[in-house]
C-alpha cells in the first residue's frame, strides 16, 4: 500500500506546473504582448533605460527592497499577534516563512482563487500547535486569524485614506496639467476627502454592525448581492455567494467582537498593520530615487493606489505583469513630467524588486522549508475561504 500512495502524493503536490492553467499562459503571453507594442509605440529605447539600470545607486536600492521584506516582517509581527487569540504561540521565523511563502503563491498563481490566505491556512495547521490544548492548530482558528489580519489591515487603513485623498488630488492635478488641461479647482480637494470619508464611515459601520448584529450584516450583504443577479454571468453563482459571506461575517463577527473587547492587541496589531503600508512606500520611494526619479512620500502613495487599481481588474495575470509596468509608467511619466524611457524604467525596477524578487525568494523559502501544500489540500481549504 505505501508503494502505492506515493505516487498519488508525488501528483496532487502543488507544483507551478499543476497551478499554472493554460489559461494563465496565455494571459501573460498577452501581457508580454502588450508591454512590446507599448516599447514599439512609444519608441522607448532599450538601452537608455539598460544605461539607467546599470547606473542605479545599489546602496539605495538595496535598502529599498529591504523595506519590502520590512513590511513582510511587520505583517508578520501582526498575524503573529492575533494567532495568539487562539492561544497558537509559533516561532517569528515560522510566521515569516509561511508569510512569505503564501505571499509569493498569491502574487504568483492569482488564477487559483484565495491562494495566500488558503496557504497560510494550510501550512499553518501542519506548523501552528494550541499551546493551552496541546494538540495541533485546527483549520478554523488559523482562518480565523487571517481574517482578523484582514480585518486589521482593512481598519489600519482608515487613517491613511484621507492623506490619499489629499495626495491623489494633488498627483491628479499635476497629470492633468502635463497632458495640457487645466488643474482641478481647490474645491475638488474637499469632495476628494469627503469622498474617502463617506467610504471609510461605510466600511467602519459595516464593521460595527457585523460586530453588533451578524445577522442583520448577512441580510444586508446577500440584499446587495441580489441586486446583481440580473446581470450575465453572474446569477449562477449568487447562491454560493450568499454561503460565502455568510461564513465570512461569522468569522468577521468573532473576530471584530475580541479585538473590541482586547484593545491592546488590537492597538498593536493596527499599528503594525500601518506601519507595513509605510514601509512599502518607503520601498517604492527608494527604489524610485535609486535610479535619480525625484518623487515625494506623498506622491509614492498616489502611483501606489492608482497602481493598486490595476491590481483589481479580475483577468487572472499574476501581478498584472505588463499591465501594471505599463500604467505604472505613464502614472509617473505624467506626474512627475519626466521621460517615458527614465519613467518605465523606474516602473519597471520597481516590478523587478517588490514582484518578482519577492516571488522568488518565497518560493525558495517555500521550496527550504518542511512543509507543502498539495493540491488537494487548495481544494479542501478552499471552501474555508
Amino acid at each position: 500500500m505505501e508503494n502505492q500512495s506515493e505516487p498519488e502524493l508525488s501528483q496532487k503536490n502543488l507544483s507551478l506546473k499543476e497551478a499554472f492553467d493554460k489559461k494563465t499562459i496565455i494571459l501573460l503571453g498577452f501581457a508580454a504582448f502588450v508591454l512590446l507594442l507599448y516599447f514599439i509605440l512609444e519608441d522607448i529605447s532599450i538601452f537608455s533605460m539598460i544605461d539607467t539600470f546599470l547606473g542605479a545607486n545599489v546602496i539605495i536600492l538595496t535598502i529599498g527592497a529591504g523595506f519590502t521584506f520590512i513590511a513582510v516582517l511587520l505583517d508578520t509581527f501582526a498575524w503573529k499577534i492575533l494567532l495568539g487569540i487562539s492561544r497558537i504561540y509559533p516561532s517569528t521565523k515560522t510566521t515569516y516563512r509561511i508569510q512569505l511563502s503564501s505571499f509569493s503563491y498569491g502574487l504568483l498563481i492569482p488564477s487559483a482563487g484565495a491562494v495566500e490566505a488558503i496557504m497560510k491556512v494550510v501550512m499553518g495547521t501542519q506548523e501552528f500547535f494550541n499551546e493551552e490544548e496541546r494538540r495541533n492548530a485546527t483549520s478554523g482558528e488559523v482562518l480565523s486569524s487571517v481574517v482578523a489580519h484582514k480585518l486589521c489591515g482593512l481598519l489600519a487603513f482608515i487613517p491613511i485614506s484621507t492623506f490619499i485623498a489629499v495626495s491623489m488630488f494633488e498627483y491628479l492635478s499635476a497629470i492633468l496639467v502635463e497632458l495640457g488641461y487645466p488643474p482641478l479647482p481647490n474645491g475638488f480637494n474637499l469632495i476628494f476627502v469627503l469622498l474617502i470619508s463617506i467610504i471609510t464611515v461605510l466600511i467602519v459601520g459595516l464593521f460595527i454592525l457585523i460586530a453588533l448584529s451578524p445577522n442583520k450584516a448577512k441580510s444586508i450583504l446577500n440584499t446587495f448581492l441580489q441586486g446583481f443577479s440580473s446581470l450575465p454571468l453572474v446569477s449562477t453563482r449568487i447562491n454560493s455567494e450568499k454561503l460565502s459571506s455568510d461564513k465570512l461575517v461569522d468569522d468577521f463577527s468573532i473576530q471584530f467582537s475580541y479585538l473590541a473587547k482586547n484593545k491592546l492587541i488590537s492597538s498593536v496589531a493596527l499599528i503594525l498593520a500601518f506601519f507595513a503600508q509605510v514601509a512599502h512606500w518607503l520601498s517604492i520611494l527608494l527604489i524610485l530615487h535609486s535610479v535619480n526619479i525625484a518623487i515625494s512620500l506623498d506622491q509614492v502613495a498616489a502611483v501606489n493606489f492608482l497602481g493598486g487599481t490595476v491590481d483589481l481588474i479580475p483577468v487572472g495575470i499574476p501581478g498584472m505583469a505588463g499591465l501594471k509596468e505599463i500604467s505604472l509608467s505613464v502614472f509617473i511619466e505624467y506626474g512627475l513630467s519626466i521621460s517615458t524611457d527614465m519613467a518605465l524604467s523606474g516602473a519597471i525596477l520597481v516590478q523587478l524588486v517588490k514582484f518578482y524578487f519577492l516571488i522568488v525568494v518565497g518560493l525558495l523559502v517555500y521550496i527550504l522549508g518542511k512543509t507543502r501544500v498539495t493540491s488537494q489540500d487548495i481544494e479542501d481549504s478552499s471552501t474555508l475561504i
